[in-house]
């Protein structure tokens, strides 16, 4: 994952369920913030509200330069969260086709491997489709160790086989690299995975993001409580 550049672009939305009145304030809130001089985003402060999240932005004039709008970003129907960077100057917002969101919207299937196979090679293998397949969005550990540190290596499925458990498209690049280096490889489907089949999205903030179904934004004062900025 690499760090969202400062503000050139900003794209909020409130999902299709928003109100008529509610996306014409975001186009505003867009407007706005594109026409300011060597803008950049600051994380102010991050609470929890019923339903989700809630991101305090503030909108300022170069990095340094002083706050001249504020927005609360409502982040709804959480998938995951990472926020690690308050001050990354840029934001954006990706669809449901982004690795990250992807994740949470597909069934899941099932890859079996012999388990005489040269297993370091399996290793890189499996990691070079992973990273391929997601970037460095999805951590590699969690559908290929998904027991760690409780366990190490490859999870045993069989008397025969290893394998490990994901989502389709995950799976899919998995068996597709290691067929391609001659290993022998069954792909299962699974009944579990996303049923819900929603269309999440990826807000990405300096090196932070959040995966939710819905995301919302209404300008607020500029006069933020500097008790509470960056609190959770």
């Amino acid at each position: 994952m690499k760090r969202v550049a400062r503000l050139g672009t900003l794209v909020l939305s409130s999902g299709q369920r928003g109100r008529g009145n509610t996306a014409m304030l975001l186009e505003n809130a867009i407007k706005r913030i594109l026409v300011v001089p060597d803008g950049w985003v600051r994380v102010e402060q991050v609470r929890n509200i019923p339903g989700g999240l809630e991101l305090c932005l503030g909108i300022h004039r170069g990095k340094r330069g002083k706050t001249v709008a504020a927005w609360a970003v409502r982040c709804l129907r959480l998938h995951e969260v990472k926020i690690t960077d308050f001050d990354g100057g840029g934001i954006a917002l990706y669809g449901p086709d982004h690795p990250a969101a992807k994740q949470y919207a597909t069934r899941w299937r099932e890859l079996r491997w012999p388990r005489n196979s040269n297993l370091a090679a399996v290793f890189t293998t499996l990691y070079g489709a992973h990273i391929e397949a997601t970037d460095d969005w999805v951590p590699f550990e969690r559908y290929a160790f998904p027991n760690m540190p409780y366990t190490r290596g490859f999870e045993s499925r069989s008397a025969k086989e290893y394998g490990c458990r994901g989502p389709d498209f995950l799976i899919r690049a998995y068996a597709q690299a290691l067929r391609a280096k001659g290993e022998t490889v069954r792909v299962i489907r699974l009944n579990t995975g996303s049923k819900r089949r929603g269309r999440p999205k990826v807000l990405h903030f300096g090196t932070s993001y959040v995966v939710a179904e819905d995301f919302a934004a209404e300008h607020q004062s500029t006069r933020l409580d500097s008790s509470r900025k960056g609190a959770v």
